[in-house]
This record gives C-alpha cells, sequence and structure tokens, in this order.
C-alpha cells in the first residue's frame, strides 16, 4: 500500500472536481438545415438570407459571470457604396445560473467559409467551429 500514490490521486481527484469546466456550444433553435461532423465540426447550410444561431456558454458558476466571444478570423460585408467589418457573434454575455448566451448571424456570402467562435471566461477558453456550406 503505497501512501504517497493514495494521497496525491485524492487530491488530484479533489482538484479536478473543485475546477469550473467551462465549455460553449451552437443552439440551431430555428431548425436550419445542420449537422454535426465526426470532427464535431458543424455544418450548416447557408440560406437566402441571414441565419440567426444562438452560442450557449456554460460556467457551472452560481455568480453573475462575464463570457467574451470571439472569431479567428474578420468578416466584412458590403452594400456596394462601402464595406465594413461584419461582428459574427456578439462580443460579450453575462450568465444567470451558470449560463450565457450570444447571438450569431451567419451572412449568405460566408457560404464555403470556416468560421471559429472562441467562447472566453476567466482563464479558461472554448472553441466551436461552423463550416458554412
Amino acid at each position: 500500500f503505497d501512501m504517497v500514490r493514495y494521497i496525491s490521486l485524492i487530491l488530484l481527484i479533489g482538484l479536478a472536481w473543485g475546477q469550473n469546466t467551462f465549455y460553449i456550444e451552437l443552439l440551431n433553435e430555428r431548425d436550419y438545415p445542420m449537422f454535426i461532423n465526426k470532427t464535431g465540426e458543424y455544418n450548416i447550410k447557408a440560406g437566402k438570407s441571414m441565419r440567426i444561431l444562438k452560442m450557449k456558454g456554460v460556467t457551472n458558476s452560481s455568480k453573475i459571470e462575464r463570457i467574451d466571444w470571439k472569431t479567428k478570423n474578420s468578416f466584412y460585408w458590403s452594400d456596394r457604396l462601402r464595406t465594413d467589418n461584419y461582428p459574427v457573434v456578439s462580443p460579450s454575455s453575462y450568465t444567470r445560473n451558470g449560463v450565457g448566451y450570444s447571438m450569431v448571424g451567419l451572412l449568405p456570402e460566408m457560404k464555403g467559409t470556416m468560421v471559429t467562435i472562441y467562447g472566453i471566461y476567466q482563464n479558461q477558453v472554448d472553441s466551436v467551429n461552423i463550416f458554412i456550406q
């Protein structure tokens, strides 16, 4: 019986149990044609108009907490007169009962692109990849 290994295991389990595990997921509340492939990427069919989806971030904290949302790349839209940066996801949200939401808008012009969305909570980061077909 190795007491040091036993105590180390108890400490490791205790530390893992106490950590907040933050994760994000994409919600398809409007039932757009979408599937998740075997690598976990979301695949959504581009529409004739903007696809509106929702990001869900789970902090497992009972306090009101801030989640920041970012994309890996910048996206742009144009009305033929000017071109401007297009924010795919709302930049921040606050949680209630450990869950926070942010809106996502996918333009028809984004067809054929991959969007990586990051959720950032304290020192934890999670991401999802969305391929717009």
